[in-house]
């Protein structure tokens, strides 16, 4: 994540996880499997005398950061202006996380405001309510795949901005949703973009940001834009073609598919979250 920063990053994205003893990690993967030398899910290990000690298995082979370690450096000085998103999946449990996040700033960092830093990316509607009793102050985005999730359950009225894939915002429905929820004054994401290609014309789409792992290609191409201008990319890279077609017929194929997953994800979820009030779930 510091490395981010240092080449060029204006923020961080991460993913919240509870290990069994109570840790809030930061890691994209509910297992440890994938991305570590470590195995099972967080949910079933501790960070103490286990997760502490993994390693990353790409170099640099580091350590697996907690919440409260991207919070140290968000409070450096020099970093005021460094904002993280977080990626909050409809696996957990919003009324626990989110009170134990909150936990967390004041035990450890009181009367620092993290509002100007913090985002919350939400997937499911459930977890507004539980953003707006312990972290009313922090803005909060959809992140999804689904436009029609994004417009129905998620208006404008309740959220700051949306966070949306790429190939979806990428097609002509995508593409009139961010004039949509931009006129309406909310910011719009998109991710995630490695691809100069597909950063360039995250860029002409006119989003207001974008997430990416290959954060100098996406630095090199705003760059790009800020020293030759809209015309001068585009005379560059001319004879470049964004293939609006296919994308879309791809998206038309997946989008079925992706439909169907996320209509199980979201109702599952729904009837767990259904079955957790706030009040089982703080007497856990």
């Amino acid at each position: 994540m510091a490395q981010a920063v240092k080449d060029g990053a204006d923020g961080l994205e991460g993913d919240l996880h509870l290990t069994a003893d109570g840790e809030i990690i930061v890691m994209h993967d509910p297992s440890l499997d994938r991305t570590t030398n470590g195995t099972g899910l967080i949910k079933d290990r501790p960070w103490h005398g286990y997760i502490d000690g993994l390693k990353s298995k790409k170099e640099p082979h580091v350590g697996v950061p907690r919440c409260i370690d991207v919070l140290a450096f968000l409070a450096q000085d020099g970093n005021e202006k460094v904002w993280w998103n977080i990626d909050i999946k409809m696996n957990n449990s919003p009324w626990l996380l989110l009170s134990m996040f909150s936990k967390l700033i004041e035990d450890h960092f009181p009367g620092r405001d993290f509002s100007s830093q913090i985002v919350l990316g939400l997937w499911h509607p459930k977890f507004l309510a539980a953003a707006d009793k312990y972290l009313p102050r922090f803005s909060r985005v959809h992140i999804g795949f689904s436009l029609p999730i994004a417009r129905e359950h998620f208006p404008p009225s309740t959220v700051d901005g949306y966070s949306i894939n790429f190939m979806v915002l990428s097609t002509p429905a995508g593409r009139q949703f961010v004039k949509d929820m931009q006129a309406a004054g909310k910011k719009i994401m998109t991710w995630t973009v490695n691809d100069p290609v597909e950063a360039r014309e995250a860029v002409k789409m006119g989003v207001d940001y974008i997430l990416t792992d290959r954060t100098k290609v996406l630095s090199n191409v705003l760059h790009e834009f800020e020293t030759l201008g809209n015309d001068g990319v585009e005379l560059k890279y001319a004879a470049e073609a964004f293939d609006t077609w296919s994308r879309w017929s791809k998206y038309a194929f997946w989008r079925t598919l992706i439909w169907m997953f996320l209509t199980v994800k979201f109702n599952s979820a729904t009837k767990q979250l259904d079955l957790e009030p706030e009040e089982k779930i703080l007497v856990k």
